[in-house]
């Protein structure tokens, strides 16, 4: 009787293990292991519009304002400078340089610990310190104070750009992922158009400082909405419910798949340091990507320095030779249509039953190459000294550069992705690192070189760097296979995700 009696009471112990699993969303996939219900409402891709809808349009609107203040600092140093009495390349050194290596650290360090921290801390705790670093950016009275407030909000600011990616593909399926990364894209690059006009408004009309309060107390707004966002990273989620399901429960005879977590520092170091760097010094696809990647930004963040000698020599006023910067956006928009070739594309491929390739992502890449080209020819022969034509005429130059820059950024952090999948962390650290580096340093040589080669001749050395960049397009369609090929990350990753 006793034997029997036990039973049952192992039996309904069996079934309520089950039924509270199955209440969080978890089932079991093996003997002894748990996973996930995909089908479960808690699902983060099954969570309801409204919920998506909020979340994101927080982090979105965080990386666009974070984006915004990367280029805040060419029109912030100019007043700062006179403030401080400072050199124009110290000014821009402090305002510029050292929020592009704070990015280029916080790029580098934090992509461990994020998938540590989930996605919400990672992202509030990116709107607290940039809140510390802008207000030590505002108040304090010297110049140190710009050197280290500036420095820390770069490494702040580098916590959307990892998580954001990250966050879409909790979210969404293959398909809105392509929108959603544009979309994304798109709030970089028009954060950084705006930026310079943000910053110089701003100077102009209140005084440098006033740059970082009004972004203190947007960060603090932001940290505020935050608190309401939900963690989206399934492993995550997956962790909480199973332990909160054994505290219910008591302890139980399965386990959830183990995390991608790092175990110990030298794990740390191979994660951080030896890993990117491997690839970012050995993988000819990364080196080129890097190189294209760094220049396509670069451009951007050169322009909030060289536009203000073009633009005053057409008699713009200081404060409104930010404003071309508004041609950008057409370009960005236009950027949109490629999306829709890239569907049909994928269409076609699934109509032949055809697994996609990487190279597929190239596509908007094989017009923006030439686009970037023509666009700083344009830009080069239409302004003074040697050239007298309306403004206007430059500006169609600066949208093809908008068109050129959201492209280079979009198609080639996909192509990575899909190429390298279960390494394009590091893939990704390792070309944030030049771009940062790029965004930098553009700035301080612009000035010199534009005032003092003029700005035709300055536009034009640029411009005859992206016709040679004309190749990479053909590189990667006619070689791109190969180099996967003898590449032994990109082929092993290929593997794993059993292609």
């Amino acid at each position: 009787m006793s034997s029997n009696t036990e039973e049952h009471h192992h039996h309904h112990n069996h079934d309520h293990f089950h039924l509270e699993a199955a209440n969080r969303g978890l089932r079991r996939t093996g003997s002894r292991t748990m996973d996930w219900d995909k089908s479960h409402k808690d699902y983060p891709r099954n969570w309801p519009i409204p919920r998506k809808v909020y979340d994101d349009l927080v982090i979105l609107f965080w990386e666009f304002y974070t984006a915004t203040l990367s280029t805040t600092g060419a029109s912030a140093s100019e007043s700062a400078m006179a403030e401080f009495g400072l050199s124009r390349v110290v000014s821009l050194t402090g305002f510029q340089f050292l929020y592009g290596i704070g990015q280029v650290l916080g790029g580098v360090i934090m992509p461990p610990f994020s998938e540590a921290l989930g996605r919400r801390l990672s992202y509030l705790i990116s709107a607290g310190v940039y809140l510390v670093g802008c207000i030590i950016t505002g108040v304090v009275p010297s110049p140190a104070g710009v050197f280290v407030g500036r420095f820390v909000s770069g490494f702040a600011s580098a916590v959307p750009e990892i998580v954001l990616a990250g966050s879409i593909e909790d979210q969404y399926s293959s398909r809105p992922r392509l929108w959603f990364l544009w979309l994304w894209n798109c709030c970089t690059i028009l954060g950084l158009a705006v930026g310079p006009i943000y910053g110089s408004y701003i100077v102009d009309a209140v005084g440098w400082r006033w740059v970082y309060h009004t972004a203190a107390i947007t960060s603090a707004v932001v940290f505020v909405l935050l608190l309401f966002i939900n963690e989206s990273r399934p492993t995550t989620l997956l962790a909480r419910r199973f332990n909160d399901l054994k505290a219910k429960v008591g302890e139980v005879d399965v386990d959830i798949p183990p995390h991608d977590r790092i175990g110990n520092v030298h794990e740390l170091i191979q994660t951080i340091i030896i890993r990117p760097t491997k690839l970012g010094v050995t993988e000819p696809i990364i080196i080129l990507v890097s190189i294209l990647s760094a220049s396509a930004w670069g451009m951007l963040y050169l322009f909030t320095e060289s536009f203000t000698v073009v633009y005053s020599a057409f008699g713009f006023s200081t404060r409104a030779t930010s404003l071309p910067f508004i041609a950008l956006i057409p370009g960005v928009i236009a950027s949109g249509l490629v999306r829709l070739w890239d569907h049909a594309r994928l269409n076609e491929r699934e109509k032949k039953n055809e697994r996609p390739v990487p190279e597929d992502k190239i596509g908007g890449f094989i017009l923006a190459a030439p686009a970037l080209a023509v666009g700083l020819w344009i830009f080069a022969w239409t302004v003074p000294p040697m050239v007298h034509v309306h403004w206007i005429g430059s500006t169609v130059g600066v949208s093809l550069i908008g068109f050129a820059a959201t492209e280079f950024s979009y198609t080639l952090s996909g192509y990575i992705a899909d190429a390298y999948t279960i390494y394009a962390g590091s893939a990704m650290a390792a070309i944030a690192v030049l771009r940062g580096l790029a965004s930098g340093c553009m700035p301080l040589f612009a000035y010199p070189m534009y005032s003092g080669l003029g700005s035709n001749v300055a536009s034009s050395i640029i411009a005859a760097v992206a016709t040679v960049y004309c190749i990479a397009p053909v590189v990667f369609v006619r070689w791109g296979l190969v180099l996967r090929e003898r590449s032994a990350f990109a082929r092993f990753s290929a593997e794993v995700s059993g292609e």
